[in-house]
């Protein structure tokens, strides 16, 4: 059978069609109005009383989920549980049990026939709402089973206060005690009463403090008894309620009570068994108690979604371990010893200049003995080079490119590792914890600088491909938990569509059947339908005065009070007075007037700074107290106004209520409290600002929403907190002689608490070095690595439900849908009071010039739609109607004006987007797209009409004479820019002076030639742009040219050469500006990006993220601006302090107090000391977000913290955690942060699926899109033929087993684990053992090599997996014996490392035995093109950035992040510190040296061989540098996550078919379908599926399955592969829709490649079995006919006969009856 025609085309079509990410994010506004109505769905009494007693109502209802559930009409629907039911019970399983037996009998019973519970009736869960309320007599009284699922097993139920069901087994307890025993009874009131609840959770909170504390009181014993003895009985009460084990609904068949179990059993085991540090154990399961007692509704569920989630990692995970393994084994062979070099001082009566040297001259020959010890030399500290303020010593290495060492100093292998020695390459296990540490971007810039430093810069290389690897992971992780979240969401979704679409059928037949009664009681005597009238009157009117009673949230009284005291209505002045005063108040100018003082309040709260004038801060204090009494004047205008009742109805009003008396109250009390509290005032701007309060309702909403969330993460943080507190408080305190204690340290629950939150952040690594110095490595690593994957996990899946939750998105407005208030109804006014009065004033000057007053017609109709839009606009703001009616009523009326107000914005819309459009196209594009009726041919105007008409002489035609020459040459220039070699010629010269960019470093001055080859350059590349300038103005026209963004770009980067050169020509070069304009030349590369079409999708994507997050951002603008005036109030002039510049440490507060004990040691000729402040500090407002933004983005922000966390007061030597309470501002703007993060990535995603058509991939080219489709869809057509060698046959059959190929991969793995056991400074015995196993292995896989290319032959290099075999075996010859050789006459020996490292892509042998691994792996993939577009993008803004950073921070004074390696003197290092800056960590390190001023750095000093003089620079400059560079890149590795998500969210859980899984597929039909003829029996098509494997396989019994397949059946009962296949894959894809041109095309393809076949079908399986039933029943019928005239024996004959007739298959009809 020639099956591998229609193998390719079956994988691509094997997908199912899942909804996609922006899908998805598409509905999520209808999905949380969904869930909100369900959530409200409830039935009146009397709505109810009709349900539980009409029958007809509950016979229109009985197909209903829930209305089956309900008892038939007459009986009760909650019955007492007695011994009566208990007998029933048993009958009834005695019953089921009966009917088990005889289903059994048959060959199998669907899986959906089976009786499952009811959802809604699980344990713990309110009742359904059609069960009504049960009568209070009922609560907490045995019932009988309410679920069907349950009446015949040994159950019943109790309900609880609020209707919550509780299940309990009706076996005895333990044996002893009876469902109706009293003391079960008591007992099982006690477990389900709330006050039960609510004193364990009390004991357990209790308990949790006792925990916290450091030194607990003595009686702390006895109440730790008492705890246990609460416990204790509280599992007595369950065990006597529920029974222990045996039987459903049990103490130990819930999961929950486990705990108990753990907690009662560690309680006891404690007592009496000291378990050392083990002991903290018995703490752990007390806390988590508190998720199932702690009444919030949803917990629970809460708590087993996530369990959920950590099982979907289980394919990432796997991946995620993979790469780590395979890169930690990498830089184990690259970097293994390279961080124990280290620069030795050279002893001063030596003269050597090498370790060899060094060694050598101190051993003497004749006595075979050394003068001294030089390995304790090398290890003394006091021997080796250290930087200033730097513990550990400098690195360095012996290659070309890595650190040098200071003269004196010889860098040789000794010491140990830097970070305490716990940072190294030196075994398998460090090289996993430093790449573990790369993935999760703690600190990772001080592992890449120390690696460069030892190793060499070329390595960077190595960090290059580990990004992108990393990256990998997080987003597979993020899509993951995202389909996770959005899974469970779907799966609440499909439940809430189900009650409301039930619901919704209750009521239409509740309403039905109340209409049919009215109609039914129309017919009696008028007079009693009159009195029936009154009286339905009055029971109307007396049910709303009911209801109305109802909904008020307060009682009666209060009502009362309000009326007599809140409403001021006492005469009819005063009455004028609130008339006047609400018309004044509600006036929109009102409005504009308190925003205005709002803003301007803020602005004088931003203006405070340190230093200040005391003529400054006394008009900030007057402008205080004005805008006070303003504020405070328009309160009381309100309140008289609106009365107190009124006013305190409007939610703003009691919110300025409360910012005025907190003015008021900071004006008598000053306090640093209540000033920060008036920062209060800038959010009242949220009610005129539809952004800013959309952002405040989305944090309130989010909060209450993810309260479950946020309280599991909570009660875990403090499990790791008091964990943390008992593990290793003991050591730190034992060890701090040992090392210095460290800030971030165990010794206290606030600092443990600190410590875990700080994990949370993000940095783990510098916590966990302490950590292991101070109390060994095991345990503080597997603890501080828990602590950082659970937290993370559970940031990440707060994170992504916050993102993804449809409840938070449904409360979220955007503000174009909001309606206009006061503020723009006033702006607007404004608008037409300016302009009328332009327009006056243009017309009284043209009067006094004596010109008459042309009116424009256009402008007449514009002016017209101005007014008509105004006061549609006070109409929308002042009307109770509808936006829509209000429209409606508008369009209707016969003015047209207002008809092309409405329709105009659209087509402005349009406008504007094709606008966008045609400025974010190539003019090359714009051109193809505008002419492509005439191809190009025919060039656009040079000019506009506007210059033609202001110089019409431009205007000349082109058919004859000089107008036709020049036409002609327009097309030729343009037919000369249309073609691609000329885009190919440009990019090469852009690249090409891009290049040139790159050797202008501070080196250039000494290097004549070079100099003098790059200015030459420059200059022909300033020529050859300016040619392609003037190329396009001919083609294009300057209309077409001007009108581009691209094209504007290239003419500003040309203008400043050109600038350039023409200064350098007139001798300016040396002009400060100049100079300035000159660093724009490195805006050059930036040419680049309209050439390629990628990289303008990616630049379109980001521009117009920034376009419409622009709103936003200035929001969180405004919300950074509060924290930042926070930090003003809090710490301005705090960071001051007196330090030692030599040791660049501070004074002790003993020795220096304040500014003046400083200034007089200084005075006494200290020199050292110095009044210094900190760089990044808040002593204004510009400063406050520069700090903030360390903060946020850059690791450097705990000193921030801990200058916040010493300062004391202005002017005052800062004290060592004097004001330990300032850390909660820190973690208040993390979580701010957080939150506002959130919804700028929402917005981002907004965009996108706005600009985002069908299901099309938004980052990626359609010719990219094309590539993804011919590599991943595209497959293997024809199978590799088995050989007719016999011995190549037995050996082809032996290499395609797959116990072959399992057996390869385990040794693919002992080969890993023998180069992961090679460590630093080995054995030689260990070597040569590992050289020899490395050596047997090459053989071995030598020999498999062999085996495969001679029994696959050339088919062997078909298999990627083949060919990367072929390379590693290559490889590893090569290592082993040509590495002499090769190291003698070609390349060097640090290249060899990497052969031996080859073989380690063996491994990937392992990718396809993981499904859900190779499905992550893949979806992946098939982002690369996005990732690379958007990774180019990224590379072209760092490669600027280098280059400008080269131009401007060259001779920058180095220090801190800028040493020798680090710096921006070269291309390559600029390169590497940008690099770095990329991940976002580390960049303020390099900052800080460029906010130097004088005396800090010389702007006098002369750098040899250059003109520039001085080592400062503009501090504005380098601030705006790296904030844009971080801003930059934060967005792009952002939409990079994004595009991750978009691809896996839509097929990374969808189960797919491989080319494996129809492999097996084809091989199996082989042995059922020997003759090759594409078709097999019937009968054999139950085997054939039972022996296929996952996920194909339907197991047996499955014959019901099969027959509803429907499969057409050919003569003779045959079926054919294709429809079998199709069937197959329809089952795991979902989709039988897209099966169709799949069909079709393997049809043709197996007609062209194999005899023809009959494939006609006569029938089908579903048709076949309705043939057989329908036989069935006519033979019953006829049987029975027969046997009423007595002829059985007759009869039976007969109907045998009929039977094997009919049927025609294997399986006679009798048999299924």
């Amino acid at each position: 059978m020639t099956t591998g025609g229609c193998r390719g085309e079956t994988a691509a079509a094997m997908k199912s069609r899942k909804l996609s990410f922006l899908e998805f994010w598409r509905s999520k506004k209808e999905r949380g109005a969904l869930l909100r109505r369900a959530n409200q769905l409830k039935l009146h009494p009397s709505q109810m009383g009709r349900l539980l007693a009409d029958s007809e109502v509950r016979a229109a209802i009985q197909n209903g989920k829930m209305a089956s559930l309900l008892p038939p009409v007459g009986t009760e629907v909650f019955r007492r549980f007695t011994p009566a039911s208990l007998g029933e019970i048993q009958e009834r399983h005695e019953a089921e049990e009966k009917e088990r037996k005889r289903r059994k009998k048959n060959k199998e019973v669907a899986e959906d026939d089976l009786p499952k519970p009811v959802g809604d009736l699980e344990e713990r869960k309110p009742l359904p709402f059609v069960f009504g309320d049960p009568p209070p007599e009922l609560l907490y009284t045995p019932l009988e089973e309410l679920d069907p699922y349950y009446q015949s097993q040994k159950t019943f139920i109790v309900l609880s206060k609020g209707n919550v069901l509780h299940r309990f087994s009706a076996e005895r307890p333990c044996y002893l005690l009876s469902p109706f025993s009293p003391l079960r009874t008591v007992a099982i009131k006690i477990l389900i009463h709330s006050f039960f609840s609510l004193f364990i959770m009390m004991t357990l909170l209790t308990n949790c403090v006792f925990m916290t504390m450091s030194d607990p009181p003595a009686w702390s014993g006895i109440v730790e008894y008492v705890f246990i003895a609460v416990y204790t009985f509280e599992t007595i009460v369950k065990v006597a309620s529920r029974g222990f084990c045996v039987g459903k609904f049990t103490f130990l068949r819930d999961p929950w009570n486990w705990l108990d179990v753990m907690v009662v059993t560690t309680a006891y085991l404690i007592m009496f068994v000291n378990l050392g540090k083990l002991s903290v154990l018995w703490m752990v399961p007390r806390t988590l108690k508190l998720l199932a007692v702690i009444p919030v509704s949803g917990l629970k569920t809460t708590v087993r979604a996530l369990v959920q989630s950590v099982k979907r990692l289980a394919g990432v995970t796997v991946l995620a371990a993979l790469c780590l393994s395979v890169i930690a084994l990498t830089a184990l062979h690259l970097f293994m010893g390279s961080l124990k070099h280290r620069c030795v001082m050279i002893p001063l009566h030596s003269n050597q200049t090498s370790y060899e040297d060094v060694t050598y001259g101190y051993y003497d020959n004749k006595t075979g003995s050394s003068v001294f010890d030089f390995n304790e030399y090398i290890n003394n500290q006091n021997s080796t080079y250290f930087l200033p303020g730097q513990v550990d010593a400098l690195l360095c290495g012996n290659g070309s490119d890595a650190e040098v060492c200071p003269e004196g100093h010889l860098c040789v292998k000794g010491g140990r590792n830097p970070n305490y020695g716990f940072t190294s390459y030196d075994s398998f296990g460090w090289s996993l914890l430093s790449v573990f540490r790369l993935m999760t971007q703690d600190f990772r810039e001080n592992l890449v600088q120390m690696t460069l430093q030892a190793a060499g810069k070329r390595c960077l290389i190595f960090f290059v491909l580990v990004f992108p690897v990393c990256l990998c992971l997080l987003s597979l992780v993020l899509a993951v938990v995202a389909m996770a979240s959005g899974e469970q969401e779907e799966a609440d979704v499909a439940e809430a569509k189900q009650k409301e679409k039930e619901f919704s059928q209750i009521l239409k037949v509740l309403k039905r059947r109340e209409e049919e009664e009215q109609a039914a009681s129309r017919a009696a005597l008028s007079e009693e339908q009159e009195g029936e009238s009154r009286q339905s009157q009055e029971r109307r009117s007396t049910a709303v005065e009911e209801s109305e009673e109802d909904q008020r949230t307060c009682p009666l009284c209060w009502f009362v009070f309000a009326d007599l005291l809140l409403k001021w209505n006492c005469c009819g002045y005063w009455r004028w007075l609130k008339q006047r005063l609400y018309t004044f108040i509600t006036n929109p100018f009102f409005d504009l007037g308190i925003v205005v003082c709002l803003v301007l309040n803020t602005v004088f709260m931003a203006a405070e700074h340190y230093p200040m004038t005391e003529g400054f801060y006394w008009q900030l204090t007057v402008a205080h107290l004005v805008f006070t009494v303003i504020f405070l004047a328009e309160m009381i205008l309100k309140l008289v106004a609106l009365g107190l009742y009124g006013y305190f109805q409007v939610g703003w009003n009691v919110f300025d209520s409360i910012v005025v008396a907190v003015s008021l109250q900071e004006l008598f009390l000053f306090s640093y409290l209540l000033n920060t509290l008036l920062l209060m005032r800038v959010l009242r701007l949220a009610r005129w600002w539809p952004s800013l309060r959309m952002l405040l309702k989305f944090i309130w909403t989010s909060v209450k929403a993810l309260r479950n969330l946020i309280l599991v993460l909570l009660i875990m943080v403090f499990i790791f907190t008091i964990v943390g507190i008992q593990l290793f408080r003991k050591d730190y305190r034992d060890n701090v002689c040992h090392i210095a204690l460290p800030r971030w340290q165990m010794n206290d629950f606030f600092h443990a608490f600190l410590i875990i939150v700080r994990i949370l952040f993000g940095e783990w690594i510098e916590t966990t070095w302490d950590c292991m110095e101070a109390s060994g490595q095991t345990m503080c690593l597997i603890f501080f690595i828990m602590v950082l994957v659970i937290g993370k996990l559970l940031i990440l899946t707060l994170f992504l439900t916050l993102l993804l939750s449809s409840v938070i998105s449904d409360s979220l407005v955007a503000p174009d849908e909001k309606e206009n208030n006061n503020l723009q109804i006033a702006i607007g006014l404004i608008k037409k009071a300016v302009a009328w009065n332009k327009t006056c004033i243009l017309g009284c000057i043209r009067t006094l010039q004596g010109k008459k007053d042309h009116v424009n017609p256009d402008h007449r109709v514009d002016s017209m739609e101005e007014n008509r839009k105004v006061y549609v606009d006070l109409n929308l703001v002042t009307s109770d109607q509808p936006v829509s009616e209000v429209k409606a009523h508008i369009e209707s009326q016969r003015v047209p004006t207002a008809e092309i107000e409405f329709n105009r914005p659209e087509n402005e819309d349009e406008q504007k987007k094709q606008q966008c459009d045609d400025v974010q196209k190539h003019p090359k594009v714009q051109q193809d797209e505008d002419d492509e009726a005439r191809k190009g041919s025919i060039p656009e105007d040079c000019c506009s009409d506007k210059c033609y008409r202001c110089c019409p002489f431009l205007d000349v035609g082109t058919s004859q004479g000089s107008a036709r020459v020049w036409s002609n040459f327009r097309r030729a220039c343009f037919s000369i820019v249309q073609q691609k070699y000329f885009e190919i010629l440009i990019i090469f010269i852009i690249l090409l002076s891009s290049g040139a960019l790159m050797f202008e470093d501070i080196h250039l001055q000494h290097r004549r030639v070079l100099k003098t080859v790059v200015e030459t350059a420059d200059q022909v590349f300033t020529f050859l742009f300016l040619l392609e300038m003037f190329l396009k103005w001919i083609a294009f026209g300057l209309k077409k040219y001007f009108t581009n963004a691209w094209c504007w770009l290239d003419f500003l980067i040309l203008d400043v050469s050109l600038v350039s050169l023409t200064a350098d020509m007139l001798g300016f070069s040396q002009v400060g500006a100049i100079q300035s304009l000159r660093t724009l030349r490195a805006l050059g590369p930036l040419r680049a990006l309209s050439r390629f079409r990628g990289l303008r999708l990616a630049v379109e994507a980001v521009v117009r993220t920034v376009c419409s997050t622009w709103n936003m951002l200035l929001v969180f603008m405004v919300v950074w601006l509060i924290f930042s005036i926070m930090g003003v109030d809090l710490f301005a002039g705090r960071f001051y302090h007196c330090v030692n510049e030599t040791s660049e440490e501070s004074f002790s507060p003993s020795v220096v107090d304040n500014k003046t004990d400083c200034f007089s040691l200084i005075n006494d000729n200290y020199t050292e000391a110095r009044w210094k402040n900190a760089k990044f500090n808040f002593d204004s407002v510009p400063s406050g977000f520069l700090s903030l933004l360390v903060l946020a983005t850059s690791t450097l922000w705990t000193d921030i913290m801990n200058a916040a966390v010493d300062a004391r007061e202005v002017d005052i030597q800062p004290e060592y955690e004097a004001n330990l309470q300032m850390y909660l501002f820190y973690i208040c703007f993390i979580i701010t942060t957080f939150f506002t993060f959130n919804l700028f990535i929402r917005v981002v995603i907004d965009n996108l699926q706005r600009h985002k058509s069908g299901r099309k991939p938004v980052f990626m080219t359609e010719e990219q899109q094309k590539t993804v489709k011919k590599l991943f869809l595209e497959k293997p057509q024809h199978p590799v033929p088995r050989p007719q060698n016999r011995c190549q046959s037995l050996l082809f059959d032996l290499v395609t087993r797959p116990c072959f190929e399992v057996f390869m991969v385990v040794l693919i793995c002992l080969n890993v684990v023998t180069l992961m056991v090679e460590t630093d400074e080995q054995s030689l015995e260990k070597e040569v053992i590992l050289f020899f196993i490395h050596f047997t292995f090459i053989i071995i896989f030598f020999i498999e090599f062999l085996l495969k290319i001679i029994a696959l032959r050339q088919h062997y290099f078909k298999d990627s997996f083949n060919i990367i075999d072929f390379v590693v075996i290559t490889v590893s010859i090569v290592d082993i014996f040509l590495t002499d050789l090769l190291e003698k006459f070609f390349v060097a020996s640090t290249l060899f490392p990497l052969l031996r490292v080859a073989r380690v892509a063996r491994i990937l042998h392992l990718i396809p035995c993981a499904r859900g691994t190779r499905t992550l792996l893949v979806a992946f993939l098939k982002s690369l093109p996005a990732l690379f577009n958007i990774g180019l993008l990224l590379f072209i803004i760092m490669f600027t950035f280098s280059i400008f950073g080269m131009f401007n921070f060259a001779y920058v004074k180095k220090e801190e992040g800028i040493d020798n390696m680090f710096n921006f003197e070269t291309f390559g290092n600029s390169i590497v510190c940008m690099f770095m800056v990329t991940t976002s960590s580390g960049w303020a390190g390099l900052l800080r040296p460029l906010m130097n001023f004088p005396p800090d750095c010389d702007p006098n000093m002369e750098n040899p061989g250059s003109t520039v003089t001085g080592d400062c620079v503009n501090p504005l400059v380098a601030i705006g540098f790296f904030a844009s560079y971080i801003l930059l890149t934060i967005l792009l590795v952002v939409h990079m996550y994004i595009a991750v998500i978009l691809e896996t969210f839509s097929s990374g859980d969808a189960e797919t078919l491989c080319e494996d899984d129809l492999q097996m597929f084809y091989k199996t039909w082989r042995r059922f379908d020997s003759d090759a003829s594409q078709c097999i029996q019937y009968s054999e098509l139950s085997d054939f599926c039972d022996s296929l494997q996952d996920p194909l396989r339907i197991p047996k019994p499955n014959t019901i399955r099969l027959i509803h397949m429907d499969l057409p059946l050919l003569p003779g009962d045959k079926i054919h592969c294709v429809d079998v296949l199709l069937a197959l894959a329809t089952q795991v894809s979902g989709d039988p829709g897209e099966m169709d041109s799949l069909k079709t095309r393997m049809e043709e393809q197996l007609k062209a490649n194999t005899p023809k076949v009959s494939y006609e079908p006569i029938s089908s399986t579903l048709q076949r079995k309705q043939e057989e039933v329908a036989a069935s029943v006519i033979q019953r019928a006829y049987r029975k006919r027969l046997l009423q005239h007595g002829d059985a024996k007759e009869t039976a004959l007969e109907s045998v006969g009929v039977s094997g007739g009919v049927s025609g298959s294997s399986h006679p009809g009798g048999a299924l009856e």
